[in-house]
């Protein structure tokens, strides 16, 4: 599908252009397509519908630096995706499921059992121990990464170092969690 689009390119450049970008980038945005949407029976589709947005800025996308390029594409997957899901929405808002009170018992329940809560519950008290052996610099570095999802530019100024250096820190941060989680006979959560 995605040669198909790209056989209503008019200048051979843009096709080489695109196909490059398609290849190179395609993981990323599959990844993208399936956060917002959750189903990959549709995420191709966004990627090839992104594409068939893309092939009138191909020489807008050409005159961009490498990291902006990439955030381009992502940004265009994105909004495809956001706008899928809200004509998606819109749909079933106006359509009937067929879902009547005696099919509703066979619906498989999605909240966790109490044994899962209960594995659940005991898997975050360990992390929680595991985190309070760490220095408070490991502990401050991955609680504002991971639970307050901070950027690495924003991690930076906090701890008052160059964002390049943020990568590396929780490396070793996340190697450190992992060590003393296996040394003290985790389950490697």
């Amino acid at each position: 599908m995605f040669f198909t689009i790209l056989s209503t390119v008019e200048v051979n450049e843009d096709v080489v252009f695109l196909t490059e970008l398609y290849d190179r980038y395609y993981l990323i945005m599959k990844k993208k397509a399936y956060e917002i949407l959750q189903d990959y029976d549709v995420v191709d589709d966004m990627i090839q519908e992104s594409f068939v947005r893309l092939i009138s800025k191909a020489a807008l996308l050409r005159s961009l630096d490498l990291h902006k390029q990439v955030s381009y594409l992502v940004h265009t997957v994105h909004n495809t995706s956001i706008n899928h899901a809200k004509q998606r929405k819109r749909h079933l808002n106006h359509t009937s499921s067929g879902i009547t009170a005696d099919s509703i018992e066979q619906i498989a329940d999605k909240q966790p059992s109490i044994e899962e809560m209960y594995s659940l519950k005991e898997d975050y008290t360990e992390i929680a121990k595991i985190l309070s052996e760490l220095s408070e610099r490991d502990q401050t570095l991955l609680y504002n990464k991971y639970i307050l999802e901070w950027s690495d530019h924003k991690l930076a100024a906090s701890m008052d170092v160059q964002a390049v250096n943020i990568r590396s820190y929780l490396t070793r941060a996340r190697r450190r969690a992992m060590k003393l989680l296996l040394k003290n006979g985790g389950s490697g959560v």
